[in-house]
């Protein structure tokens, strides 16, 4: 059976993978043993594999089958975890296409608010703002992709409002260029904005995109489209297959087990669970 509860099901992690090693289905098929009829339609999602066919799969690409599958073919192990205390996550619509954008209330003013994601920029979101009366004092970016940066000029309460996106992204994001307020890199945003009461650290983590970064602040790591539930974001080219790899890798060895993974799309998970079930995580060291 296959866990539909997931951002990524099983055929969209083994497209993944084949495309990062930048394999065939004819490459696959004779390392695996599988007919490439067959990979393509595990791979569209047509039929669910089983444990036998994960494992062999698992050693032609480069990752813990056995482990994939007690996550990917069980949905009773989808994890139910909740945001920490202070963070307001907003499920927006972009396209037709969930996306989570997440607002972090200060502990000691919860009507100060840092935007994570925009979603968008969405009316769910915006009415939320609105409806709780928030103050905006920076939006910060995971990466330049219109559903995670796209109309953030709209939560902008003035042209004071620093705006954190890495240089390296600011190419994908049209609305950047037109800014007129702070346009910061997130390492200098996060300075600017301690100086202000707000205690966030950033890490590069490229790979899905050349300045994609992750955000941590009161135990929670909000990582955009760089980890996912089971899975990940696509690289951003096959030869940034390893760069995703080492990205997740610094994340998860950098954060207590316990911290809580805000992704952009699909179930928030933590550090642990992802040890245990992550196929990105659980690569094979010398295919890395």
């Amino acid at each position: 059976m296959l866990n539909m509860l997931l951002e990524d099901q099983a055929g969209d992690v083994l497209k993944k993978f084949r495309y990062g090693r930048k394999k065939s289905l004819k490459e696959v098929s004779g390392a695996s043993g599988l007919p490439a009829d067959l990979l393509r339609s595990l791979e569209a999602g047509e039929i669910a594999p089983d444990l036998a066919q994960l494992e062999s799969l698992g050693q032609a690409l480069g990752f813990d089958g056995p482990a994939m599958a007690a996550l990917h073919l069980h949905p009773e192990n989808t994890p139910e975890v909740l945001p920490p205390p202070h963070f307001l996550p907003v499920r927006e619509n972009f396209g037709g296409y969930a996306v989570w954008c997440t607002l972090l209330l200060h502990p000691e003013d919860p009507r100060r608010a840092l935007l994570v994601d925009t979603g968008g920029g969405g009316a769910l979101l915006l009415g939320t703002i609105r409806s709780r009366n928030l103050r905006i004092e920076g939006i910060l970016l995971t990466h330049g992709h219109g559903d995670h940066g796209g109309g953030f000029e709209g939560a902008a309460p003035g042209l004071d409002v620093p705006v954190l996106l890495s240089r390296h992204d600011r190419p994908l994001l049209p609305e950047a260029g037109l800014y007129p307020g702070p346009l910061l890199s997130p390492s200098e945003g996060c300075r600017e904005l301690k100086k202000r009461g707000w205690q966030v650290e950033v890490t590069e983590a490229p790979g899905h995109t050349p300045g994609s970064v992750a955000y941590s602040t009161g135990g929670g790591l909000l990582v955009g489209d760089t980890i996912f539930c089971g899975s990940a974001g696509r690289c951003y080219t096959p030869d940034d297959f390893s760069v995703l790899l080492d990205s997740i890798r610094r994340l998860v060895s950098g954060y207590p087990p316990e911290t809580v993974i805000i992704s952009g799309h699909g179930p928030f998970t933590t550090i642990a669970r992802e040890k245990i079930h992550n196929p990105f995580v659980r690569v094979r060291e010398s295919m890395v």
